[in-house]
């Protein structure tokens, strides 16, 4: 029998339980399986299908089954409700309640959740970063490591959103009703949650190690992200391919929903609205399927693959070359033309250039220069309005004849080989080709006698 259900954080010391990579992808809703080739597994089942449903009781674990080290079924949390000294804080519209609860608390099933970026879901709203499990396991051995010594200790505190207003205070006190308001969903601190959650299932007593934690209520998804994207730009680094995506979707709701006040430059960022255009050209070169960029991409949190460019660079590249004001592409005042004739141009490129073996095409070096050479390139087919591929590809073979030089193989597939001369080049040395490729560009359509 396969049953497949909600993920709600029970320990697994069995490792029965798989993730369902595609879940997401194909739409489906329970995102964890176990398979039952037993009847005397049903028992270890039980507690994975109880708590998805939302039923309050302890796991049912079979006598055959192996048990959590350490921890005896008394110690499984019963009630959902939570009683917890507070304090609030208040910071504009924001209210935050700091408080510090066990890991037996916060790793409870439904008490928190993860919304992570999802690169192959062009409508997801998440916003987090994939978990880093190596970097959770880390964590986990030291705390479990400090358990004799008792020296171990995490003093950043974890933030937790929620949309609700869940709590009824009373005195200095919170009362937090899981089955109503949960999950919280994670602003930052899930690689600790993780490995805290991994130290105590190797050892019962990380159970009862506190917390602190901060508690933000009231607060919508759209203002979740923006915190996200504050406390991990003005702390410590994240994933720029994850900042972009996030900068995006705040331009594109800025005219329809209401934002939280941002650092001022990130709100420039913001306004501007260039990292967005920029995003919108890579994922078009990437979707297309006559694209030779069509599946190339890396995006955000999307798995590493070979001869692949991240967004991150391909996204910097066209900021900085291609949507500026003096690239011609951008006084076109039509982004659904721009976009096609982006692609148009590297499908020319492509054409020249890859004789199916030239992968350094699609790295940095390929991109990098490529978007500085659009500036001249644009340029000299402004006059003429034709930015048809063909035109473009005679054009371009054209000013790869008069390149002369040390960088005259830049029109030959060979150079972009891998292993190839491409491969060796830094930024400096792409800026002396693109050089030398304009002046290659106007010498091919220069007249033969000057008059002056």
């Amino acid at each position: 029998m396969l049953v497949r259900f909600f993920d709600r954080r029970i320990p697994d010391p069995e490792r029965r339980v798989r993730h369902i990579e595609h879940a997401r992808k194909n739409g489906w809703q329970h995102d964890k399986e176990i398979r039952l080739y037993e009847l005397n597994t049903v028992d270890y089942a039980m507690q994975f299908i109880s708590a998805s449903l939302g039923i309050v009781g302890p796991p049912l674990i079979s006598n055959n089954s192996v048990p959590v080290r350490n921890l005896p079924k008394s110690e499984v949390p019963m009630s959902t409700t939570i009683t917890i000294p507070a304090a609030r804080v208040r910071q504009g519209d924001l209210t935050l309640y700091a408080t510090a609860l066990k890991v037996r608390d916060l790793i409870r099933p439904g008490f928190y959740t993860v919304e992570t970026l999802d690169p192959s879901d062009t409508d997801d709203k998440g916003y987090q970063r994939l978990l880093n499990k190596s970097r959770a396991r880390k964590l986990a051995d030291y705390v479990v490591k400090g358990q004799d010594a008792r020296d171990a200790f995490l003093p950043t505190s974890v933030f937790l959103a929620t949309d609700k207003t869940p709590f009824d205070e009373n005195g200095n006190t919170i009362t937090i009703d899981v089955a109503k308001v949960g999950p919280f969903n994670v602003v930052d601190g899930q690689h600790r949650l993780e490995g805290l959650k991994v130290a105590s299932e190797k050892d019962s007593r990380v159970l009862d190690f506190e917390v602190p934690v901060n508690v933000a209520i009231n607060l919508p998804t759209l203002h979740q992200m923006c915190h996200f994207l504050i406390v991990n730009s003005t702390q410590k680094s994240v994933d720029k391919s994850v900042e972009q995506r996030i900068v995006a979707r705040l331009t594109e709701a800025l005219d329809v929903e209401d934002i939280p006040s941002l650092p001022r430059w990130i709100l420039n960022t913001v306004e501007k609205g260039e990292v967005e255009r920029a995003i919108r050209y890579v994922d078009f070169l990437n979707d297309q399927p006559d694209s030779p960029w069509y599946d190339k991409i890396r995006k955000a949190n999307d798995d590493a693959g070979p001869g692949r460019i991240n967004q991150s660079s391909f996204a910097k590249s066209i900021l900085k070359y291609v949507l500026t004001a003096n690239n011609p592409i951008s006084a076109i005042m039509d982004f659904d033309k721009e976009k096609r004739i982006f692609l148009n141009y590297w499908k020319a490129i492509s054409s020249v250039l890859d004789d199916g073996n030239s992968e350094t095409l699609y790295k940095y070096g390929g991109v990098e220069l490529f978007c500085q050479f659009s500036v001249p390139f644009f340029m000299k087919l402004q006059t003429s309005g034709n930015y048809r591929v063909e035109t473009m590809e005679t054009l371009l073979q054209s000013c790869f004849d008069n390149v002369e030089g040390e960088y005259a193989g830049v029109g030959h597939p060979e150079w972009w080989h891998t292993g190839g001369q491409a491969g060796r080049l830094n930024s400096g040395a792409l800026r002396l080709v693109s050089n030398e490729m304009a002046k290659a560009l106007n010498k091919s359509s220069m007249a033969e006698t000057i008059q002056i």
